[in-house]
């Protein structure tokens, strides 16, 4: 099994990995919610390029087949006292809002943990309900009762902190997290039109593997799950079917040496 590299291909077939060897996966498969990526949009009509476009409008059918095949070939390949976050958002279609709860169907032999609310400042705007400023990250185990969680390594300060009552200072973080989005001027931003920000990343890898453990991204995109195992002294691998995006991981994860 090679590590610290990112397979051009699909994740339905991770065969290059042995099963129960990886620590942590964390991903964010497509949305699947019919927007042409990598453009600035006004009235309706692309007028500005912004890196390279993709459009995830895939039939329900076909995408729920996509997630279904690798989300049996995650739980193959993680440990036993492994962890699994899985970044979802809901779809607004017809008029009607649903949330994505349907993707627990097809992680038959996960146990959910917690429902994780990724909270962030901006967005897109709409006049006629609340705009919506949040996505759902489903932290689940592939063992309901043994999981690695290092929780002295991701602890916050508390904001009502009495020393008559507490031993420290510091707290538990909530399943409420605030962090903001990859702006356009941020020194992380690359042409990706939809990256993970590091800070997530950093959370979830800390929290859920040890120094020298193997964290897997299925859906890597511009890499970002890659360069935090990294720089956090983890091994990576990844999977991702566009070219242009393994690239840039690439030239990022180089940037760390």
């Amino acid at each position: 099994m090679e590590l610290n590299k990112i397979y051009n291909k699909s994740s339905e077939n991770m065969s290059e990995l042995n099963s129960d060897s990886v620590d942590l996966i964390v991903t964010s498969p497509p949305y699947n919610i019919d927007i042409q990526y990598g453009n600035k949009w006004k009235g309706g009509k692309a007028i500005e390029s912004k890196g390279d476009k993709y459009s995830d409008n895939l039939s329900d059918e076909n995408y729920k087949h996509l997630l279904n095949n690798t989300f049996q070939e995650c739980f193959r390949v993680l440990k036993n006292d492994g962890s699994f976050y899985l970044n979802m958002k809901s779809k607004y279609e017809n008029g009607n809002l649903t949330p994505p709860f349907w993707v627990l169907d097809l992680l038959e032999g996960f146990n959910l943990k917690n429902i994780i609310i990724w909270n962030f400042d901006w967005g897109g705007s709409t006049n006629k309900r609340f705009a919506s400023r949040y996505e759902f990250v489903l932290f689940l185990t592939k063992d309901n009762k043994k999981w690695t969680f290092n929780l002295d390594d991701v602890k916050i300060p508390s904001l009502n902190y009495r020393p008559d009552r507490y031993k420290s200072q510091l707290k538990n973080p909530t399943d409420v997290w605030k962090i903001p989005l990859v702006s356009g001027n941020s020194k992380e931003r690359t042409a990706h039109p939809a990256q993970f920000p590091e800070k997530l990343i950093e959370r979830i890898v800390k929290a859920s593997t040890n120094s020298g453990g193997i964290v897997l991204d299925p859906f890597i995109g511009s890499g970002t799950t890659a360069v935090v195992s990294k720089r956090l002294g983890r091994k990576y691998v990844g999977y991702d079917t566009n070219t242009d995006y393994i690239k840039i991981a690439n030239e990022r994860l180089s940037d760390e040496n």
